[in-house]
């Protein structure tokens, strides 16, 4: 099971241009913060060294999301920073034996404590500013874990998983991709959720109206049924790294996405995370 739920998860690094500049824009941003920060998390494999040369550190599919979400506001005068998740995003263990798969779940984790120490971080610097927080498989993973506390926090404007290894039938996200009008299709993390420790209740509305969730029919990943992909297939992996933002279909989640993040515009100053916490929120 350990080398079966390894492979389902692997991922395939995409190359495309460096980082871009952002472009400038008015509204409710401090000095040096601005109107709206990205926080994006690679899939399995995208840090390695040719992965931090490209795409931001954060992967293809979310880089890509990210220049086209911030494109979208510079049009309507927004500006956008962006910072990707510092973690060893570890490649999927394709060996048998538990140390390689122990890797990869510390991966996991370091992950999901570096979005949240980001977050706070950024929060604490630029208060007035809304966040976007992105993910793709291993990395929706990361973010997915972090919604649940989030769920209450007046900063996060909108979150995006892509290809979720954590991905919960009937969660109470935005559903996007072939899957989302197919019943039953679950994350492989979800096939063993306690070794796994994935998030095995829905989240709450107030953050699940926030997220958009990718997933296609036959991605391993998150369209995990065991009956089906006992074993993985080069076609199984062809769908779970082809995931593109588009301008139409089932990968058009760049306009919602938009929408999310414009209906979460800044406007006055809000608490940081740490007042948030200090004040028992």
């Amino acid at each position: 099971m350990i080398r079966r739920l390894g492979l389902t998860v692997v991922v395939a690094g995409m190359a495309l241009a460096g980082m871009v500049g952002l472009s400038a824009g008015t509204a409710a941003a401090a000095p040096g913060c601005g109107d709206y920060h990205w926080i994006g998390a690679a899939g399995s494999g995208q840090r390695d060294a040719a992965g931090m040369m490209s795409n931001g550190g954060m992967g293809g599919a979310v880089f890509q999301s990210y220049q086209q979400l911030s494109s979208a506001l510079a049009a309507s005068g927004y500006t956008m920073t962006a910072e990707a998740v510092e973690y060893p995003a570890a490649p999927v263990p394709v060996e048998d034996g538990l140390g390689g798969w122990m890797d990869f779940m510390d991966s996991v984790e370091e992950g999901t404590d570096a979005a949240a120490d980001q977050f706070a971080a950024y929060t604490e610097r630029c208060p007035d500013t809304k966040v976007v927080l992105a993910g793709y498989s291993q990395g929706a993973m990361v973010i997915h874990r972090n919604l649940d506390d989030l769920a209450d926090d007046p900063h996060v404007a909108a979150a995006l998983l892509i290809a979720d290894g954590d991905r919960l039938p009937g969660d109470t996200t935005f559903n996007m991709g072939s899957a989302a009008s197919v019943p039953g299709g679950k994350g492989v993390a979800q096939e063993h959720s306690f070794l796994a420790s994935a998030p095995t209740s829905p989240l709450p509305p107030e953050i699940g109206a926030r997220t958009i969730s990718v997933c296609d029919v036959g991605d391993p990943v998150c369209d995990f049924d065991p009956d089906v992909n006992s074993e993985v297939t080069a076609a199984g992996i062809a769908i779970h790294t082809a995931y593109v933002p588009a301008a139409s279909g089932a990968h058009a989640w760049g306009t919602p996405l938009y929408q999310l993040v414009m209906a979460n515009a800044p406007t006055a100053a809000l608490p940081s995370s740490t007042e948030l916490s200090a004040a028992g929120a």
